[in-house]
């Protein structure tokens, strides 16, 4: 691997996240085919010099195959650049993504305040709901959801969980008072954003006919950094929650804006 091939590698994974050796060459990206090439036939020293490179930006690059993953064929590799645990990442910006949620100049705490809940409301539907662990990234395939699904869940959320909290002990509660303020149409607008943010994040693949599908980076991700912190929402007895879902367990999740912001995209 030579100095050039590393600096396109690295360019093209900082963008996209993923470079893919694909044996099937239907709807093969040529240049994603050319760069994985050339990380197959890497020696070990130029591998480690590369995922050296990306540890200095705050990523893993990290290897799969058929053997580590469902999901990848024979013979065929993937290669992700997932984020380091407890490392600031300066590529990925948060108050961009914050801008995205909430183009509205001054309305810096609701954006935090509806991309944490949608975060952990959406993780509830591709984890919790499936009775499956953050450790459990084989099951990337099948976590799908709609928009609707989504949507419901926060209102759910809202209307049988934070509305029914008591407001005496919530006084000065910025997230309560974000989430209460919802006016009907609200939910709907912030989950597009949402939505919409998290695929162009390689979180989140749209499937068409408003599906949505958890991406192999996701899984990975989750499985490195997320796993035992946020143990505590992925409930096992659900049965003993009133209500559905996470609205059972509103409180909890009434953090403040800032507790979210490691855990965004």
């Amino acid at each position: 691997m030579t100095p050039f091939d590393m600096g396109r590698i690295s360019a093209y994974l900082l963008k996209h996240r993923k470079i893919e050796f694909r044996t099937e060459k239907r709807g093969r990206n040529k240049d994603e085919h050319e760069l994985a090439e050339v990380l197959k036939d890497a020696p070990q020293d130029s591998m480690a010099d590369l995922c050296d490179l990306m540890n200095g930006y705050g990523f893993d690059l990290i290897t799969l195959t058929t053997f580590d993953v469902t999901g990848v064929g024979s013979n065929e590799r993937v290669y992700l650049l997932s984020r380091k645990p407890n490392v600031e990442c300066p590529l990925l910006d948060l108050p961009r993504a914050l801008e995205r949620i909430e183009p509205t100049s001054g309305r810096t705490l609701q954006a935090k305040v509806w991309l944490t809940q949608f975060w952990l409301l959406h993780l509830d539907l591709i984890y919790t709901q499936r009775d499956r662990g953050t450790d459990e990234r084989n099951r990337w395939l099948d976590a799908t959801f709609t928009k609707d699904a989504l949507i419901e869940a926060m209102r759910e959320h809202i209307n049988e969980g934070v509305r029914r909290l008591n407001p005496e002990t919530l006084a000065n509660n910025e997230v309560y008072e974000v989430l209460i303020s919802e006016k009907g149409v609200t939910i709907d607008r912030y989950a597009k954003r949402f939505l919409d943010l998290m695929v162009d994040a390689f979180m989140l693949e749209d499937k068409g006919n408003g599906v949505y599908r958890q991406t192999l980076l996701s899984a990975v991700e989750m499985k490195e950094n997320y796993g035992r912190i946020l143990e505590p929402l992925m409930l096992a007895d659900r049965e003993k929650l009133p209500g559905k879902g996470l609205a059972g367990v509103a409180e909890p999740l009434l953090v403040e804006p800032d507790s979210g912001e490691g855990a965004t995209l």
